[in-house]
């Protein structure tokens, strides 16, 4: 998988409170988790297409972030908390998976992002082993997401990988809204621009077998 893993979000409070720094053309280590809005068992022809593709976000949607289309097989795991995720393994990475509701509480708005009409429900996840079409966007994988899942260093072996940073941007005032960056860091991050950050967007590219 040599193609760019396009708008990996990077909340703000992993670089300011996790102290996170990544700078373009250097080398991360990281694993990914995806924000499923759709589901389904994978077809023969989705097992004919490429493991991983991309297409740009809506521009009228509330996240602008690329939507990422991936299929693979669902890994076995055991939750330790009652979370509804689990883990995709897409040609050898393991990504954690979490899953988007159907839509708002009644009474709510509308104003996140909810499950795209006819994706399987939320539960129950795969069984272990089924080959799975998954679509959403992506981030890095929080300490809450990867210690939720047992057992917990085999998962982190197999979802943990190595990129290189071809291109980040920082988050300012809201959705779509941003700025190319040479360097993600703490330091970075003062005064007013600082207050406005919510996060970065990271294009990957996978450093060997990902």
């Amino acid at each position: 998988m040599t193609m760019l893993w396009r708008d990996v979000f990077l909340p703000d409070h992993v670089v300011g409170s996790d102290e996170f720094t990544a700078e373009v053309g250097g080398r991360v280590e990281m694993p990914l988790a995806l924000y499923c809005q759709f589901r389904t068992g994978a077809s023969r022809d989705d097992l004919r297409r490429p493991a991983v593709s991309s297409m740009p976000g809506d521009a009228g949607h509330p996240d602008r972030r690329s939507v990422h289309d991936l299929v693979g097989r669902a890994v076995a795991m055991q939750s330790t908390v009652r979370a509804a995720g689990w883990m995709l393994d897409v040609d050898g990475l393991g990504i954690y998976v979490s899953e988007a509701d159907a839509g708002p509480s009644p009474g709510f708005p509308s104003a996140g992002v909810y499950r795209e009409a006819g994706s399987d429900p939320a539960a129950p996840v795969p069984e272990p082993g089924t080959w799975t079409r998954v679509r959403g966007r992506l981030s890095i994988a929080e300490p809450y997401e990867t210690g939720a899942y047992q057992p917990e260093a085999d998962l982190l072996r197999h979802a943990v990988r190595t990129w290189v940073v071809r291109r980040a941007v920082r988050l300012d005032g809201g959705p779509g809204k941003g700025r190319e960056v040479a360097v993600v860091r703490p330091a970075a991050r003062r005064g007013k621009a600082a207050r406005m950050t919510f996060g970065y967007l990271l294009d990957l590219e996978p450093v060997g077998r990902a």
